[in-house]
């Protein structure tokens, strides 16, 4: 291409000239004479009548502009341009100014063929060391304004090489950064006479908006800067609303990044459950697209709240309904596991609010084939594939961990509320108080024979407590009182999220409206059966609540005391305690057989819900006196017949001890090496990723491996490093020994061991969540 020769001999071909320091003393006078000089000698050249310039004609006019704006550079550091009249400050501004220096130089530009890109090349250069040392001053002055909107506009539906695309969008962002701080200088981009004026700033950012270099990186701040300025300029929001296609674009490349990304997610490690953002880093195709996801949700943040509805009805329309739908439906297993994983990073990366809205929306209420999707990804928990099972756990857990009302409605409490899961005899009772923590005491009675027997340990109301850190190293296991204190701030924390909810959800309560047109989710700020996705455009940007607004329902026509509904509970089956608590307790009951990876997450998430405060979830999963129907799960009769199954098996076991002694050392020493790994994976990265949470760094998280799913196990524990002295048995025996601790191959014995161990361990925390409960209803009445 001739333009790339062209552009080539002005870097290179010609001898470089010596330009002014603009570090050193000189005479402004002679500064200003030289500038004169300069420009003096480009005019010569320009007035030229020759139809197209020569190469040295170009040469000429790029070498004398490269002069002019080192001095003009001096010349402005030397004065206070905040303070001072624009005429007064720069001999040489005033001089550029004064002869129409631009314009000129633009007319000149467009004249000189295949050497135009050359020359918009150095008067970008030119504009934006004017920008940046003269703020905000240049733009109110016709000779710097109007040649710079001329040299703006020419650059539409251009391709330029990508020094010259550098140049451009530094130039918009300097200008968005201009804007921002002086807003009344918006309206110089929308002239009157116009009727439909082009803010040309934000148009020619556009094109840019899903590179992944850095200045797909700047171009993206420079659209978030004025979508910023659509909250505050009426003229700036009416053209992103009407006449841009920002919207669009990102909806459908929202749609065209997820179409490429893999549909099978190969080498997972056997406990892989999600994408972590290594994985975002390591695949480039995910990394994309998680980029737009994040820049859409920035936008959801910052734009006007119009442009946000907006956004929110195509992505819901665009791309959740036409793409995402389908992709989870798909028959194929493997395809199955990436979809899940991929919905679960989009559910971790909208944080907010706006975006939230319609992927919510999209999760609670849309159906396929008369069955609501809830209900068909919450049936893959119970998949026979491992894989499938775990990323179904991990999304519901992260959807779980977003304290939403409206979630937790459809999940739980749209079935528990009519309490039908309680004998009729309790239904009409109030959930009594558990003040001398009862409920604690048999949580701990379910604690297997066979582990019992073996820690010596001291003694809590002749309950054996290990007050120790297990092995010298900081850890939850065996550690009641660290239970306590995690049940504490655990409770403290979701109290603290739920705080906002319209419901109490003690049984008492009228809940006659909240599913009204449930199947048909409006927009934003208008009437829904999930309140709390109804934010409110008018205070979206103006409440300083450090409350979520996902997380409020606004509904206020609730009256505690008032009948049920039987209209909003006519689809509930008669004791039932709903599908979702049904299926992960009835999984629970295949403890035994499981693998230990979805029981670390299927306990998780048991006791995740058992951490809200909510009366009717509380006491259902950790009320021992309740008495339910005989055909709903109980937590409390699921664990005593595992314990029961685990001691029959374990007193048939000759070498009982040796086996949980093995199963104890290798929980605790998995744990280090997850933690120990990750350590090891954030030292490479330099950086945390934004997707981990303070629970990460927390010992003993059953859920809490977070490594790649592209990482390799050499790779990640070569280096061992013993943590105890004593000598164990290796479980199994393999030349990798990371592997055997990581990912072992458990005969029965030592499978039945380790879910001994896990349930002695588990039993704890559902203790401590009951007797932390307690406390806290105590401290709530006493208030």
């Amino acid at each position: 291409m001739e333009w790339i020769i062209s552009n080539s001999f002005i870097g290179s071909g010609r001898q470089q000239r010596a330009l002014v320091s603009t570090e050193e003393e000189c005479d402004p006078t002679a500064c200003y004479d030289s500038f004169r000089q300069h420009w003096q000698q480009a005019l010569k050249i320009i007035k030229r009548n020759q139809q197209l310039p020569s190469q040295d004609d170009v040469l000429g006019i790029v070498n004398n502009l490269e002069q002019m704006v080192s001095l003009l550079l001096y010349d402005l550091k030397k004065v206070d341009q905040m303070t001072l009249p624009i005429s007064t400050t720069s001999q040489c501004l005033d001089y550029l100014m004064t002869e129409n220096i631009l314009n000129q130089l633009f007319e000149w530009g467009i004249r000189t063929g295949k050497y135009a890109h050359a020359v918009k090349l150095e008067q970008l250069k030119l504009y934006e060391m004017l920008v940046k040392e003269s703020r905000h001053l240049l733009l109110m002055h016709e000779p710097f304004l109007q040649p710079l909107m001329k040299l703006l506009h020419s650059c539409q539906n251009e391709l330029f090489p990508k020094q010259i695309e550098k140049h451009l969008v530094t130039l918009l962002y300097q200008l968005c950064i201009v804007l921002m701080q002086n807003i009344d200088l918006v309206d110089l981009f929308f002239p009157k006479h116009i009727e439909k004026p082009k803010f040309i700033i934000f148009a020619l950012l556009i094109p840019f908006m899903h590179r992944e270099d850095n200045i797909g990186m700047q171009a993206r701040d420079s659209l978030l800067l004025c979508m910023s300025l659509s909250k505050k300029n009426s003229n700036i929001r009416e053209y992103i609303l009407e006449h841009s296609n920002v919207v669009v674009m990102l909806t459908s490349g929202l749609g065209g990044l997820y179409s490429a990304l893999p549909h099978i997610l190969d080498g997972a490690v056997p406990d892989w459950h999600r994408l972590t953002q290594d994985d975002v880093n390591e695949i480039k195709d995910l990394s994309t697209f998680v980029t737009s996801l994040e820049f859409s949700n920035n936008v959801s943040q910052m734009a006007d709240p119009l442009i946000i509805k907006q956004l929110q009805e195509f992505i819901y329309m665009g791309f959740l309904i036409p793409v995402l739908g389908p992709a989870l439906l798909q028959n194929s297993v493997d395809e199955q596991i990436a979809v899940m994983a991929y919905l679960e990073r989009i559910l971790r990366t909208v944080t907010n609010p706006g975006l939230l809205h319609p992927v919510l929306r999209f999760l609670l209420t849309v159906e396929y084939d008369g069955q609501r999707l809830l209900d068909i990804l919450m049936k893959r928990i119970r998949s026979t594939d491992p894989q499938l099972s775990l990323v179904s756990l991990a999304l519901f857990e992260t959807l779980i961990d977003l304290n939403c009302e409206d979630v937790m409605l459809k999940l739980v409490f749209h079935h528990l509320q009519p309490c039908l899961h309680l004998m009729i005899s309790q239904r009409k009772l109030t959930f009594p108080l558990d003040p001398h923590c009862q409920s604690s005491e048999k949580f701990l009675n379910l604690s297997p024979m066979c582990c019992e027997d073996i820690l010596l340990t001291p003694n809590i109301d002749g309950r054996p407590v290990n007050w120790n850190h297990y092995g010298g190293q900081t850890s939850l296991y065996g550690n009641y009182h660290a239970y306590l204190c995690d049940a504490k701030n655990k409770i403290n924390g979701c109290q603290m999220a739920c705080t906002a909810w319209t419901h109490s959800y003690t049984g008492c309560e009228n809940l006659e409206n909240s599913e009204e047109n449930s199947t048909s989710l409006p927009s934003l700020g208008e009437s829904s059966g999930y309140e709390s996705l109804k934010v409110k455009l008018e205070s979206h940007f103006e409440d300083n609540s450090s409350t979520p607004v996902w997380q409020i329902s606004q509904n206020e026509q609730i009256k505690n005391g008032m009948n049920m509904s039987n209209q909003v509970f006519a689809d509930i089956d008669s004791g039932t305690a709903g599908p979702f608590l049904t299926i992960i307790l009835e999984q629970l009951k295949n403890m035994l057989t499981n693998s230990l990876y979805i029981n670390l997450h299927l306990t998780g998430l048991i006791s995740r819900l058992a951490v809200y405060p909510q009366p009717l979830l509380r006491t259902y999963l950790l009320d021992h006196s309740l008495v339910l129907q005989p055909n709903v799960p109980s937590l409390f009769q699921i664990l005593g017949s595992l314990k029961q199954k685990i001691d029959e098996f374990m007193s048939k076991q000759p070498e009982k001890v040796q086996l949980i002694h093995q199963a104890r050392h290798f929980l605790v020493e998995r744990e280090t090496r997850l933690v120990q790994a990750k350590k090891v994976a954030l030292d490479r990265s330099n950086s945390i990723s934004s997707t981990t949470t303070s629970n990460d760094d927390q010992p003993f998280q059953r859920n809490g491996s977070r490594r790649s799913l592209t990482q390799t196990i050499s790779s990640m524990f070569g280096k061992r490093q013993s943590t105890s002295q004593e000598t164990s048995i290796q479980l199994v025996q393999q030349t990798d020994e990371s592997k055997s601790v990581i990912y072992p191959k458990f005969n029965d014995a030592q499978r039945v061991a380790v879910c001994a161990v896990l349930l002695d361990e588990w039993v704890k925390e559902l203790a401590a969540l009951a007797q932390e409960h307690a406390i806290s209803q105590l401290a709530i009445l006493l208030k």
